[in-house]
């Protein structure tokens, strides 16, 4: 009975295994993780391109509307065709998705092999050189998509490779998170509490990893989501979502409510910084015109954005008289927006606003009078009403003077980043009104080595306006005044410096003993521009060869990588100085390193988190920053050399200076077309802490600037030249008379 059981066990076994063998080895659908969005909506991109446009529709044909510049951070709406619908603060429209890496690490993508024998490339595109093979179903952990290229990561050490997007599936490693919150998570779930909150103005709000224009994107909040007000700097205003991410969100672009009292209104921008009690009204069209007059006759100033509250100041029949959350004054049509809600309870307004040379603070409500009371370090200012506002509030600036605005009880109180200047224009009943400038008290001049500084003290914030005629700088302070006669002074390099008034502010004058290089740091009340003595010894002189590691930068027609030229181009400009006896220093150590930042440097808050931040950082304490660059155009047949610096730094009219004359000595020495200094943003321009510039000495795009560009002896040309427009700089040396290509 036993033996009998076990053979039909035996065999029910054998029969089962037969069964099992027959069916197919998948007998349901292979699971995968779920596939990536092929609109990729809800991304964040970085700009790769030097100086790339947006246009109005997704092609070269549509009309350029915009521009962004390298390491911009952009919001992707959709993406088809290799063309991407972003949108950057409130520029809205397409690129060339070759333009941008679209980020996918952050979002947990893989990439998951879909052919047989594929190609990794060393960079996006089949001109570049196939590092390794690899085969179907393998999955590789995804970091950006450019173009119809994919970076993946290909080892554990971190090396990575491209393939193209054709032979991959994009799909989440893990479950997808919300969309809207990429590539961090808000946890909207849970209300943010705090003194002030921030919700979306529109449909999300990006939270980015600093105060800068092109941060990193930390989290979005979507509607209904809210984060905690931690602090500002100018028109950002740093968050906290419930979740523990800390970042900063740009003030138009957000929704700031007092839990404590909703009937507060705010304005946080640039220039002006608003809170009350006043009447509304909210924008109910989207490309709504901003105008300057009550009427479709007069200009276009601005546009305004469905969603947003304007601050209602007048009506002229059918138009409003509006501030916008940019804080800019205008009109707008009133069939557009919404009924005008009056404010509850006690109707006030502080509103601090910085305009050109000047800034103001005004106060208004039902009072019947009021008293200014400065502290005795004039680090703050009371403005005592006789009616109380009902509500209790501080609103942070961090910009200008103003560190921060404060309402209680019947008072105003205003505290300052630095010591300030101000005149009562208005105080009257329902009015008061405080105008904020510069004095100038002292001037003095302090030898140091080979330099001499010129020290400008202020009372309030101050900021100069540079020009330069041969032997004589002359430094303008906008909206300045003299708290008294200030005595001449000189040194050894500064022969003597005299401060006279003008019309809109206060001349400075310093006449040198040659045309000197110099440069101008801002410091609380006071503005510091250091001259050095002529020639090379001593000054310190930062090479930044652009792109690094795997970031090639431009691609010619041939496969010649931008990142390789401009680290020969450096690597030789950094010989001749130091053989000239300056001390140079490159911002990267080797062809393939990765830029790193000066020993000991750390982003501070507000900084840019980048290795655009790195390499600006070595500017610090420097008398010249150059950055090295060759330039890209989809038309082959543009050549030529462009020299670019950023107006906004303090430093712009000596960057201008050098760069006029490096432009001359290439141009001459290579025999490349002259395509003009122009004005920039980009990072290493704009924060560098010395005269900067951004040189594009030829176009990789064009095959017979290629071809030079493969050269030694181009190479060897342009750092010639480029040290020869040094040595002229700092007062030695000359220029070629003969070109050389």
């Amino acid at each position: 009975m036993r033996a009998r059981n076990v053979l039909k066990c035996a065999a029910w076994a054998l029969a089962l295994s037969i069964l099992l063998a027959s069916l197919p080895l998948y007998p349901f659908p292979e699971a995968h993780a779920a596939p990536v969005p092929s609109k990729l909506e809800g991304f964040s991109a970085t700009v790769v391109g030097d100086v790339c446009n947006i246009r109005s529709g997704p092609d070269t044909t549509y009309s350029v509307i915009g521009s962004v510049t390298m390491g911009t951070t952009l919001e992707v709406l959709a993406y088809e065709n290799n063309w991407a619908k972003v949108r950057t603060g409130s520029l809205t429209g397409f690129i060339a998705g070759w333009l941008i890496d679209v980020d996918l690490g952050s979002r947990g993508v893989s990439a998951r092999v879909t052919a047989t024998d594929v190609n990794v490339r060393e960079g996006p595109g089949t001109d570049y050189r196939v590092k390794s093979m690899t085969g179907k179903d393998k999955v590789y952990p995804a970091e950006v998509k450019r173009g119809a290229w994919v970076r993946v990561t290909l080892t554990a050490g971190g090396s990575t490779g491209w393939i193209s997007e054709g032979l991959l599936r994009l799909e989440f490693a893990e479950p997808p998170p919300p969309p809207s919150d990429s590539p961090g998570t808000a946890s909207p779930s849970v209300p943010v509490q705090g003194d002030l909150v921030v919700f979306p103005v529109r449909d999300t709000l990006t939270i980015y990893a600093n105060a800068i224009a092109g941060s990193a994107v930390v989290a979005r909040l979507t509607r209904g989501q809210s984060a905690r007000v931690m602090g500002a700097e100018g028109g950002y205003l740093m968050v906290e979502t419930s979740g523990g991410l800390r970042g900063w969100v740009y003030g138009p672009d957000s929704k700031v409510v007092s839990p404590s009292d909703s009937g507060l209104q705010f304005i946080v921008s640039q220039n002006s910084w608003t809170v009350g009690k006043y009447p509304v009204s909210t924008v109910t069209a989207t490309d709504v015109n901003f105008r300057g007059g009550p009427g479709t006759s007069y200009p276009v100033i601005g546009s305004l954005d469905k969603g947003d509250t304007l601050w209602v100041l007048d009506t002229s029949g059918d138009w409003k008289q509006v501030v916008s959350p940019k804080g800019q004054t205008g009109w707008v049509a009133g069939w557009l927006t919404s009924s005008t809600t009056q404010g509850s309870g006690t109707l006030f307004t502080v509103s601090a606003r910085a305009n050109g040379g000047d800034r103001t603070l005004t106060i208004t409500g039902p009072f019947e009078s009021a008293v200014v009371i400065p502290s005795p370090d004039k680090r703050s200012v009371i403005v005592s009403t006789s009616t109380f506002f009902n509500t209790s509030l501080e609103l942070p600036v961090n910009a200008f003077e103003f560190d921060s605005v404060k309402v209680a009880t019947s008072d105003v109180t205003v505290r300052f980043r630095e010591k300030a200047n101000y005149d009562i224009v208005e105080i009257a009943p329902g009015r008061v009104e405080l105008r904020f400038t510069p004095v100038v008290t002292s001037l003095d001049v302090r030898s140091s080595g080979n330099t001499d500084i010129l020290t400008i003290e202020t009372v309030g914030y101050a900021w100069a306006d540079v020009k330069r005629e041969g032997n004589l700088v002359t430094l303008f302070l906008p909206g300045a005044s003299l708290a008294n006669e200030v005595p001449s002074c000189s040194g050894r390099s500064v022969k003597n410096v005299t401060v006279s008034p003008r019309d809109g502010g206060v001349d400075v004058a310093v006449l040198t003993t040659g045309p000197l290089a110099y440069q101008i740091k801002h410091t609380a009340n006071s503005i510091q521009a250091t001259f050095g003595v002529s020639g090379l010894v001593g000054k310190k002189i930062v090479v930044d060869p652009g792109h690094e590691a795997n970031d090639p930068g431009a691609i010619g027609p041939t496969g010649l990588a931008e990142r390789n030229v401009n680290w020969e181009m450096a690597a030789r400009l950094v010989e001749l100085l130091k053989q000239a006896g300056a001390t140079a220093i490159l911002t990267r150590q080797s062809l393939y390193a990765t830029s790193e930042g000066p020993p000991g440097f750390a982003p501070i808050p507000g900084q840019y988190s980048h290795s655009l931040s790195e390499r600006a950082a070595w500017s610090q304490g420097a008398d010249l920053f150059i950055s090295i660059h060759n330039n890209w155009n989809y038309n082959r047949s543009i050549a030529g050399t462009t020299l670019y610096v950023c107006d906004k730094n303090p430093n712009a009219a000596e960057s201008r200076r050098f760069a006029s004359l490096a432009l001359s000595e290439l141009t001459l020495a290579l025999g490349t077309r002259d395509m003009g200094v122009r004005d920039s943003n980009f990072h290493v321009c704009r924060e560098s802490m010395s005269p900067a510039v951004l040189v594009e000495v030829m176009f990789l795009s064009n095959p017979v600037e290629e071809s030079y560009l493969r050269q030694a002896q181009t190479w060897d040309k342009t750092a010639q030249s480029l040290y020869r427009a040094v040595q002229r700089f700092f007062g030695t040396g000359t220029s070629i008379s003969v070109p050389g290509i």
